[in-house]
């Protein structure tokens, strides 16, 4: 075989024999008349019930029945899309599996015999295949970087050569990465000839990459095009443009890529695109281009969401609107609002008053209003955000009015590392479970002088650094991700609280096979809430649990509980339930594995585990951690995956421990048997407080990490 240019050609190997039509249509006349005939279907022609090939060791059946346009029908899935039957494109389908094996080098490969059956209802198509042996690399020698040091060629060339079969798609492989590589080492004119000279008779595959270097290239002047009725000043999209590349620089894709991403990010266009201009004849310096389109000044976006969890259920209306440039300098103002009702533990109990559930309803909303100021202090690195929020809450343990007032500053070196510094003042009215217990206030709520309700004041500073590599933020399948929340409350900042809460998380995400099918992803975040006093407040402490958190258990039930009535604002008698009121230590994390089926329906696999804890997390409180397995589907839509996952949680590790007011108002904690019921069924039926069923539906929007 030779190449060149970038187009493969082989030669010397003989054309697949030509098969006759007119015994497979004579084939399928006698199947008509007979008593297990083949069916014609709504075009005419029989449906393909099966697909089979035999003699496949080095390919697989799998590869072969995706690289052709035969397919047969799913038979799993009843309203499975039904394949047809046509000669001409089976025969061409034969060529194209001896193709295949081509391009993985058997080139000796044959199909030696195919078969076309009639069954109920359709034909089985089976196919003979003998492989033959393969064709090795022999020798793999890249010629032209006699120019760059040995440490650019060790680079350049890394992993670059293969052995064993030869296979056309990792020698366009290697191709593309060597063109790749020059180019993001500044040789943005690079060519990559590529030449395999195939020996059929020897089965020997002689490989050489000649490459053209040509000049170095650095980066130059900004050329920046706008419409003729824009508002943006060029030079703040040249600030952003120079700090992605400096001055100078040697040419590379990368930081291309980075200077979209930070024009992208300034959130005020909507077309944009940055790419390398023309050099001057016999220069070396290439011209950044820069083409945007502005986004409308006012956008309004509306809509719906909901919650589905075994205990709470919730929809909501959306709504947001935003000016990209209030009062001008591209200043930007949004005002974000929901409002909905929230049903506890779901709209069936609330709606049919099952007293022995503790049911809960009420309205839930947050108004929230934010201005960023881009270029904070005139510089394009710094953006300053103040925010001002309003919310009605319901939870399972209390339900809360509060407001929020924040100011802060972003500072972004690059588009990917981001750090966040702000003050925050908040305050809550808290209407908890009515326990006659001044003692139980700090667990059930963080008050320190009432039982059932109470007025919290949080006056604290916060520290969000995060690093976003990720590919996507919606769905990613490669790249990590690592963040770190640091918050500092109380003391000389005021408040009812003084406390550090540390919260950092790692994600991480690696995809292979045809098309990066499969995504295998991980998620580790560890919690530690260090306080003063008789305990913290409720709206500080960790709870897992939920669709985004440890699925094998419900929302927010993942956390210490306590034996008390419901929250005063239930419905029907009082009634004993066990309530989480959060802790101040936590561990949750999740192995995952994504395996695409279709181009819009995946299957998912993962292990999920977690442990909240009353004091901060130890080294002896992991060999106690909680774990879960389960099973997911996600189907594609264009606001994010549609999620549907089921949980079962593993007989393993320490429960969540339950307290409960004794007499006197002591708090002591009550040992209690674990329910191992799936959804109410099965299980050994042991009575206990904690009703928690082992196994938890959720049902969600968008991938869980």
């Amino acid at each position: 075989m030779a190449a060149g240019g970038g187009r493969t050609e082989l030669w010397g190997l003989r054309p697949a024999r030509l098969r006759r039509l007119g015994m497979v249509t004579m084939m399928m006349t006698v199947g008509a008349t007979g008593s297990g005939c083949a069916h014609p279907g709504e075009h005419g022609q029989p449906v393909v019930r099966k697909l089979s090939f035999t003699g496949t060791r080095q390919v697989s059946a799998g590869s072969l029945s995706a690289g052709i346009a035969t397919t047969a029908t799913g038979w799993w899935w009843p309203f499975a899309t039904e394949h047809y039957y046509d000669p001409f494109t089976w025969q061409t389908d034969l060529r194209r599996i001896e193709r295949i094996y081509q391009s993985r080098g058997f080139f000796a490969a044959r199909v030696v015999s195919d078969t076309v059956k009639p069954v109920k209802d359709g034909v089985a198509l089976s196919v003979v295949v003998q492989e033959g042996l393969p064709t090795l690399v022999s020798s793999f020698t890249v010629q032209g970087l006699d120019t760059l040091d040995q440490q650019q060629r060790a680079g350049i060339l890394r992993g670059i050569a293969f052995s064993g079969p030869f296979v056309e798609a990792k020698w366009q492989a290697a191709k593309a990465t060597l063109g790749e590589r020059l180019r993001n080492l500044g040789y943005a004119r690079a060519a990559v000839e590529g030449r395999a000279l195939l020996d059929p008779g020897t089965r020997r595959a002689d490989l050489l990459l000649v490459v053209q270097l040509g000049t170095r290239y650095r980066f130059g002047a900004i050329q920046i095009h706008q419409e003729a009725a824009h508002r943006l000043v060029a030079l703040w999209i040249w600030e952003q443009v120079r700090l992605a590349i400096p001055d100078g620089s040697y040419y590379t894709e990368a930081l291309l890529g980075e200077a979209h991403r930070r024009l992208a990010g300034m959130g005020v266009f909507a077309e944009v695109k940055v790419s390398a201009g023309e050099p001057a004849p016999a220069g070396d310096r290439l011209p950044i281009v820069v083409d945007v389109r502005e986004a409308p000044l006012h956008t309004m976006r509306v809509g719906l969401g909901a919650e589905f969890d075994q205990v709470r259920n919730e929809g909501r209306a959306i709504a947001e609107w935003s000016h990209l440039d209030f009062l001008g300098g591209m200043r930007r103002l949004t005002i974000h609002g929901e409002a909905g009702w929230a049903f506890i533990p779901n709209v069936y109990a609330v709606a049919s008053d099952e007293t022995a559930e503790g049911p809960r309803s009420g309205p839930v909303a947050i108004v929230r209003t934010e201005i960023e100021q881009p270029r904070f202090l005139h510089l394009p690195s710094l953006h300053g955000k103040a925010a001002l929020a309003v919310e009605r809450t319901l939870e399972q343990s209390y339900d809360a009015v509060g407001a929020t007032l924040s100011t802060g500053v972003a500072w972004q070196p690059r588009a990917f590392l981001s750090v966040y510094a702000s003050y925050n003042l908040q305050a809550y009215y808290l209407n908890g479970p009515a326990i006659a217990s001044v003692s139980a206030a700090p667990l059930t709520l963080g008050c320190v002088s009432q039982t059932s309700s109470c007025f919290v004041l949080l006056s604290y500073l916060e520290q969000i650094v995060a690093v976003d590599r990720r590919d996507s933020t919606l769905e990613p399948h490669t790249g990590y991700y690592a963040s770190a929340s640091f918050q500092e409350g109380g003391g000389p900042l005021g408040g009812d609280f003084t406390y550090l809460r540390i919260l950092p998380d790692l994600r991480g995400y690696y995809s292979f096979g045809a098309a990066s099918a499969v995504t295998l992803s991980a998620r580790l975040r560890v919690g530690e809430l260090l306080h003063t006093g008789a305990d913290s407040a409720v709206v500080t402490r960790f709870f897992a649990g939920g669709g985004v958190s440890m699925r094998g258990f419900s929302d927010r039930r993942l956390s210490p509980l306590l034996l008390a009535p419901a929250p005063t604002t239930q419905i029907g008698a009082p009634i004993t339930l066990t309530l989480p009121v959060g802790g101040n230590g936590m561990v949750d994390g999740s192995f995952e594995m994504r395996v695409r089926l279709t181009h819009d329906l995946s299957l998912a696999a993962f292990v999920d585990y977690g442990q909240v804890t009353p004091n901060l997390i130890g080294p002896n409180d992991l060999p106690t951690l909680l774990w879960a397995v389960g099973l997911g589907l996600r189907y594609q839509t264009p606001a994010g995956p549609v999620r549907i996952d089921v949980a079962r949680r593993l007989q393993l590790g320490r429960p969540p421990p339950l307290y409960a007011v004794g007499s006197g108002g002591a708090i002591t904690e009550v040992p209690y048997a674990v329910n191992n019921d799936c959804f109410g069924l099965g299980g050994s039926g042991r009575a206990t407080p904690v009703t928690d069923s082992s196994c938890v539906l959720s049902v969600a929007i968008g991938e869980a990490f």
